[in-house]
């Protein structure tokens, strides 16, 4: 996945506005992995404490999309710093 498609995607899952052009691609991407991991935790907590099925299984698919990302933004990161 191209860098500006996973930024595009990831910031509106998270409803970022992409406004800092003067940030490098690596930082941002940094910074976005830190939100997504910020999030991540907090759907965990949120997933605890809902008795609620079908709340639960919103969260559950929320929290795999949440890792996916992660996991390709971190692959993208890898391959950045071996550069």
């Amino acid at each position: 996945m191209k860098i500006k498609k996973f930024f595009k995607r990831t910031q509106e899952n998270l409803g970022l506005n992409p406004s800092d052009e003067d940030i490098s691609k690596k930082k941002k991407l940094i910074l976005l992995l830190d939100k997504l991991n910020a999030n991540l935790v907090l759907i965990k907590k949120e997933l605890l404490d809902t008795p609620n099925d079908e709340k639960r299984e919103e969260l559950e698919e929320e929290l795999l999309v949440y890792k996916l990302q992660i996991k390709k933004g971190q692959k993208i990161l890898d391959k950045k710093n071996e550069k």
